[in-house]
């Protein structure tokens, strides 16, 4: 008997439950790890299951109020996959950083033209994007972040209740996003500095050869000696500095998802 009040509350609060697992799957699609394509969409909607009945079940989410109208149920339902899609859509953007890095380097030591696909994603990618993006990822399983980027998710609907997001008209909001995008750039620019500086220098240093020998074959004597070079590189700089790197792209992913959040946050009045 005690059972029967609580299933006769779940079953009128079914909107709530509805409402929170449009936020969750909207965030699970772009969350890094866990969004990949090689995950089956069973496993990922029963996660987005789980986790929606997790937050349903620990009473941070206040009732909804959309006057039972259909026209407002719709309108909360667009506004809490904005919100779960625009969180999720900042730490996929940051992520990406480690791929756009990768371009420049791809291009700097001649991969330019040597995308593969991404079993995650499902896209083509750049190889040594490909490779920074996967070790990042791996540290994340193992670190913990995934787990630490759900935490802040689940924060979320403390700062920004049900129905509360403002995103349309939203100008500061905007305007950090956009000079966030920016710094990431920057960032990426950063990161592949050091081997797309040796590869100019080396680049350089083959032209002057090439004047200086004119029957010298550059492009035979320099690919060989960009990759080779490149990839040293690669491996003495690089590699022994991801845990430096996995700290800057993980840091810069939590800072940008809480003032994404806060952001969303509805006025205070008074």
């Amino acid at each position: 008997m005690d059972t029967l009040p609580i299933l006769v509350s779940f079953f009128n609060q079914t909107d709530v439950l509805l409402l929170i697992m449009v936020r969750v799957s909207a965030f699970m699609i772009f969350l890094p790890v866990l969004s990949g394509m090689g995950i089956p969409m069973q496993a990922r909607l029963f996660t987005s299951f789980v986790i929606s009945v997790a937050i349903f079940s620990s009473g941070i989410v206040t009732q909804a109020t959309y006057h039972d109208t259909t026209a407002g149920l719709v309108m909360l339902i667009l506004v809490e996959f904005m919100a779960g899609a625009l969180m999720g859509f900042v730490l996929s953007f940051v992520m990406n950083i480690l791929l756009f890095a990768g371009q420049f380097i791809d291009f700097s030591m001649g991969f330019a033209m040597v995308n593969v696909l991404d079993p995650i994603q499902q896209i083509q990618v750049p190889v040594i994007g490909n490779l920074l993006f996967m070790i990042v990822s791996v540290l994340l399983v193992i670190t913990g972040g995934v787990h630490e980027f759900l935490r802040i998710f689940f924060i979320s609907y403390d700062l920004v209740p049900i129905g509360t997001a403002v995103i349309i008209d939203n100008r500061e909001l905007a305007g950090f996003i956009v000079v966030s995008f920016v710094g990431f750039v920057i960032l990426a620019v950063g990161l592949a500095i050091p081997i797309v500086g040796t590869m100019l220098i080396i680049d350089v240093c083959l032209g002057i050869m090439v004047k200086a020998v004119p029957s010298m074959n550059v492009f035979v004597v320099g690919m060989p000696l960009k990759v080779l070079v490149g990839l040293t590189l690669i491996f003495i700089v690089i590699l022994p500095s991801m845990a430096f790197i996995y700290d800057a792209v993980f840091d810069r992913a939590i800072e940008m998802l809480v003032s994404t959040i806060e952001g969303m946050m509805p006025p205070t009045t008074g």
